[in-house]
This record gives C-alpha cells, structure tokens and sequence, in this order.
C-alpha cells in the first residue's frame, strides 16, 4: 500500500514539473489569420498596458500602418515615409490587431555555432536545441548584421483585407549592410497563421541601436561570431 502511495505521489510530481517546465512567459493577443483572411485590422491591445524592462513584443500596427517593436518595454513604431526611407519613433503606447510578447522575459545566452547565419538557419537552430520544448519561445540576437532585408506593412487608407495580397498592399522593402542592432522574434510550432506565417516557426523584427531602422525581417545574413543569442522561455 504505502509503495503504492509513493509510485502515485512520484507521477503527480513529475507531471507538475513537466507542466511547469513549458509553461511559457509568451502570451498572444488576435490572430495573423484574422487580419490576413479575415479583415480585422481594428487593435485588440494597446502597449501602454506592457510597460516594464523586461517586455519584448512586436506586431503590425492596427490597418497596417506601420510595425511595432516592444524593446526593454519601450515602445517603437515604424512608418513608411516613400520607396527608399521609413521613420521610426518612439511612443508610449501603439495598438495593434494582433501581438505576440513577453511580459516577464528571463533572457539566458545560448551557444550559437558558426554555420549558423541566416534567417532560416536561426529557426532551424532554435528547433533542434528546444526540440522536447513545446511552448513559444522569445528569441534576441544582439549585434552586427552583414546583410538585411526588412519590410514596413503601409496599407492604402480605406482598402479592405480579405487576402494576404490585399494585406501586403503598400508594404515596403528595405535593404541594409553592416547594420548594428537587436533581433527580437518569438518561435513557435504552435502558432501557425497566429503570429507565425504558415510556413515558418519563426516571427522576427528588427529594431537598429540608434533607433533609426526598424522592421519585419525578410532575410538576414551574419556572422556568428559578431552577435549574441539569448532565449527566453
């Protein structure tokens, strides 16, 4: 009997470990799918509500004017300005018609090999290092990027959404070298079509350190041993 008691105890206490061990700090507000497919570009969050140093977010703005970093719980929108310039400023608060963030973020660095330098190879990383993990995870790389290619979304006042292509109308692409500055980007496999694209685990923005670049990341290409990466869970 008591053996039995023990075994039983011994389960539960695995299973409140395991249950702590991917309980994540990320948390969503809408959906990617919504505002493509659906036309719900109105806010469902305003960021006045995540002030505190250890909040990281990004989304569009609401109508798709604009993209949002949430760094160190200060808030950065960026706007396109023509074909070859966006502005970026700060402000105390943007809305947004869906976001993805980490309130109370606890950053830990993580050895990022050499062969390691892209967009796409960073997802891949993330995956196989966090593979028994199951739950969203927050992603910053600090450093120097050889090579980016990021967007700002810019959709016409009025234009109605019911398609990605509708969505993407007036977004913006900029190129850039040798820019200095911080990734932030939220991994999940959990997530498609809900703050990740349908075809990627992986949801980045970029925002430069003098604060006068920031954006969606399309492609990047860098030198590993010229950033750092830390993971929250």
């Amino acid at each position: 009997m008591l053996k039995n008691i023990v075994s039983i105890f011994l389960v539960l206490l695995f299973a409140s470990c395991t249950k702590m061990t991917n309980t994540s700090s990320v948390k969503v507000v809408g959906k990617m799918s919504d505002v493509m497919w659906k036309g719900d570009l109105k806010a469902k969050i305003t960021t006045d509500s995540l002030n505190n140093n250890r909040t990281y977010g990004l989304g569009p703005v609401a109508f798709l004017k604009g993209e949002i970093v949430l760094f160190e719980g200060q808030t950065f929108v960026s706007k396109v300005v023509d074909s070859i310039s966006h502005k970026v400023s700060k402000s105390p608060s943007a809305s947004a018609p869906f976001f993805v963030y980490s309130k109370n973020s606890h950053l830990k660095a993580v050895h990022l090999p050499e062969t390691y330098d892209t967009l796409n190879s960073i997802e891949n990383y993330i995956d196989s290092v966090y593979k028994n993990y199951d739950q969203p995870l927050l992603v910053r790389i600090d450093g120097v990027f050889n090579e980016m290619k990021l967007h700002s979304v810019n959709l016409p006042k009025g234009k109605q959404v019911s398609s990605p292509d509708d969505a993407h109308l007036g977004l913006t692409q900029y190129d850039f070298k040798n820019i200095s500055g911080s990734l932030i980007g939220f991994f999940s496999r959990n997530h498609k079509a809900v703050f990740t694209h349908h075809d990627s685990f992986f949801h980045a923005h970029f925002i430069s350190d003098d604060r006068q670049v920031l954006g969606h990341i399309d492609e990047l290409n860098f030198n590993a041993s010229k950033v750092s990466l830390k993971v929250s869970e």
